[in-house]
């Protein structure tokens, strides 16, 4: 079902995330989501708290990224990898459904993924060498390992964002320091280094809000320039690389996956960034020449 706000724009309002259903993957909307409720339901009936199955998602994905050690594992590990994409699922919906939804949440919710792949990476990597590689693997397990963490921090962060502004109408991340905790501003300077201009949009759109509210004539001109980007971002999400383990595995080659992220995920992480320069761009443009109504 979809409601629409008084000046056009259509929220779709889903009963699996509680939140906007557009920038979602398909493979979320009809699989990690459904089951993830399930997994929230069944969590929130014996008393677990987000965080307690945040904990439990990271203790899955460590475990099913361990397993990468031994090849012959690999088809057992991307199941285990993808029973942790469940609970990661589940721990968000969780949250909202408990109104527990908290910035620490999300950050922990981050380090779960960055945890995961950081035992993925390591168990490729010494499983390489220990079958016989070269040194050198451990250096591209290094490289791909900081690609990926780039990566993940343009995609939470965009979508993030994207969500905040478009279906709340509201700056995310715009607490005072003194109340924001430690762990979670080393997260947001992290992010806040690589998103180039889109510093300068969210400071005029601030600068634009009413009583702290971004206005409906910029939430709609934001959905426009916006949209096929944070679509566009959801490529660097934990999805492709789990999906990629599992076919890499399935034809006895994990031994590409460092490749994999190193050359087509680095390759769309160029693309995406330099569209999303020229978006901010233009966006920031449009203000400046009174194409959105100034009120």
């Amino acid at each position: 079902m979809k409601a629409s706000s008084s000046n056009g724009l259509v929220m779709p309002q889903s009963d699996l995330a509680l939140k906007s259903a557009e920038i979602e993957e398909l493979t979320d909307i009809y699989f990690f989501r459904p089951v993830g409720l399930v997994v929230a339901r069944a969590a929130k009936a014996i008393g677990l708290t987000p965080i307690s199955l945040t904990l439990i998602g990271t203790i899955i994905g460590v475990a099913g990224g361990a397993l990468l050690y031994d090849e012959r594992l690999g088809l057992l590990a991307f199941a285990i990898l993808i029973a942790h994409s469940i609970v990661d699922s589940a721990d968000g919906q969780l949250a909202r459904m408990s109104n527990r939804v908290s910035e620490l949440g999300r950050v922990l919710d981050g380090l779960s993924g960055y945890a995961t792949h950081v035992a993925i990476y390591l168990a490729i990597g010494l499983g390489l060498v220990h079958r016989g590689a070269h040194w050198p693997i451990l250096v591209w397990m290094l490289l791909a390992g900081i690609a990926t963490a780039i990566h993940a921090g343009m995609y939470d962060y965009n979508r993030h964002v994207y969500i905040g502004i478009v279906a709340d109408a509201r700056l995310p991340m715009h607490a005072p320091r003194s109340v924001r905790p430690r762990l979670l501003l080393i997260y947001l300077a992290v992010q806040r280094g690589i998103i180039g201009k889109h510093a300068d949009v969210e400071a005029a759109l601030a600068a634009r809000s009413v009583e702290g509210r971004i206005r409906d004539e910029d939430r709609a001109r934001y959905r426009e320039v916006f949209y096929p980007l944070v679509r566009g971002w959801n490529f660097l999400g934990d999805n492709t690389r789990f999906f990629a383990i599992g076919v890499l595995a399935l034809v006895h080659r994990i031994d590409l996956f460092f490749a994999f992220v190193l050359v087509l995920m680095n390759a769309a992480f160029v693309i995406l960034w330099l569209w999303q320069r020229n978006a901010d761009r233009r966006f920031l443009a449009g203000l400046s020449s009174g194409k959105l109504a100034t009120g």
